[in-house]
């Protein structure tokens, strides 16, 4: 039965689980919100769809798509637009499709002809996710090769023969990503790197011989074996000669200082290591000298005084250690030299900073890390909160401390010594005694520090 030629537009948007949306509202107001339900869809419905504003589309209800559907829905604008419950396409349908610009997820076909390849090729948005495919044909994979978006996503297929991996290394994309291979042989790992795209994902691989990453180390892209949980000496030195844009080895939880030595010889921008759990004094010495820009060892929950000093002289300019839950004044001392940016974004979003009391020593380096947010900061009540305030006061960048409720006289004026300090309002003060036993004397607020906060006050 037509339903378009049966009832009007306003009528019959869509059928949902078996039956009709009625005509009392309109049709904007007729279509669920959870669009996931959507068995079948007119034009029209999709045409309103297109006009959402979410970050995403999910129709994994629907089960058909017509080419005039398709062409409706390339037009929605949103980040995702996802379609798992269709398990067919036709090559009228998928050229339309093609044309969404941003992430198509196509994640319930599980043949592709060659024709629908070719159709689908034409994608350029964000990324195009085939991960229902568990077998795709030579003809198939040299027409998806041709797909020039952000990535190619192939998690189904768990094996790969030379052929396909010959054909799918001519991909024109940024990222070719086969997460589902959890079998490589030399030889299409050898065509497999010839791909020149911006990364290739191979994450679920788990046992590779040492030919096989050889040949993989030729790949001039980033190169992502997040699989592999251990690693021969022989195959440390391989990966360390790859020269292309990263290597992620995430899946290695241990390092053996000769293992950091070989890896520290890559030559590319990154190197990821965040699935360590301990990081010892040598390795860490070792680590140090790689070269590229960015060092990640975002799994290190803890870190000892004398790995934090080996990993200070990175060579490199950023060191990534975002799960550190725990840090020693005298690793904080430490890092705190690094001659780049170090990232420990687990100590500030758990404020265990900010718990943890100050120490002159330690003030300077955590002004660099929070990047002069001392806003877990409430009150400087410690013996030494003088020494603390003046070597605040010491730094070169602006300072935050709008929540601070508690401070002493003196701690007060050795820290607005720095002007470029921005503290609550002065009444708002809790002004406490001297915390190191001294005379406790009047604080006399600068005339600057008054005009600025009577400007505040307004």
């Amino acid at each position: 039965m037509n339903i378009r030629a049966r009832f009007s537009p306003l009528a019959v948007a869509v059928i949902v689980a078996g039956g009709w949306l009625g005509h009392s509202r309109s049709l904007a107001d007729e279509l669920p919100k959870n669009t996931s339900k959507i068995e079948r869809l007119t034009v029209e419905a999709a045409e309103v769809l297109a006009q959402r504003k979410n970050a995403s589309l999910r129709l994994d209800g629907l089960t058909e798509l017509s080419a005039d559907a398709a062409t409706a829905l390339a037009q929605y604008q949103g980040g995702r637009l996802s379609l798992k419950g269709l398990t067919t396409l036709s090559a009228e349908a998928a050229r339309p499709l093609a044309q969404f610009n941003g992430m198509l997820q196509l994640n319930g076909l599980t043949t592709l002809s060659p024709e629908v390849a070719q159709a689908l090729a034409e994608h350029r948005g964000e990324g195009l996710q085939l991960n229902g495919l568990t077998t795709l044909s030579t003809e198939a994979a040299k027409r998806l090769a041709e797909h020039r978006g952000e990535g190619l996503h192939l998690a189904g297929l768990t094996t790969l023969t030379p052929e396909v991996a010959k054909a799918l290394a001519e991909h024109q994309g940024n990222e070719l990503c086969l997460n589902g291979l959890t079998m490589l042989s030399t030889e299409a790992a050898q065509a497999l790197a010839e791909h020149r795209g911006g990364g290739l994902g191979l994450i679920r691989l788990t046992n590779l011989s040492a030919e096989t990453i050889v040949a993989l180390t030729q790949h001039k892209g980033f190169l992502a074996l997040d699989g592999l949980t251990t690693l021969s000496d022989e195959a440390a030195r391989a990966l360390g000669q790859h020269a292309g844009e990263g290597l992620a080895l995430n899946g290695l939880t241990a390092l053996s200082r000769e293992q950091a030595t070989a890896l520290a010889e890559h030559k590319g921008k990154s190197l990821f290591l965040g699935g360590l759990k301990g990081l010892s004094a040598e390795a860490a010495q070792a680590l140090a000298q790689h070269r590229g820009e960015r060092l990640s060892l975002r799994g290190l929950t803890a870190l000892s005084a004398e790995a934090a000093q080996a990993l200070a002289a990175h060579k490199g300019q950023e060191l990534y250690l975002d799960s550190l839950t725990t840090l020693s004044d005298e690793a904080i001392q430490a890092l705190g030299l690094h001659q780049g940016p170090v990232s420990i974004n687990a100590l500030l979003r758990n404020e265990v900073v900010a718990r943890q009391p100050l120490s002159p020593q330690t003030a300077k380096a955590l002004v660099l890390f929070l990047q002069g947010d001392l806003s877990g900061i409430t009150a400087l009540d410690s013996p030494d909160s003088v020494a603390i305030a003046k070597a605040l006061a010491a730094t070169k960048r602006p300072l935050f401390l709008p929540n601070l409720k508690k401070i002493s006289p003196k701690t007060l004026t050795a820290l607005i010594e720095k002007r470029d300090v921005e503290i609550p309002l002065i009444e708002t003060l809790e002004i406490i005694a001297e915390p190191d036993g001294s005379a406790t004397e009047d604080f006399v607020i600068p005339e600057w520090l008054e005009a600025r906060q009577k400007e505040r006050a307004r």
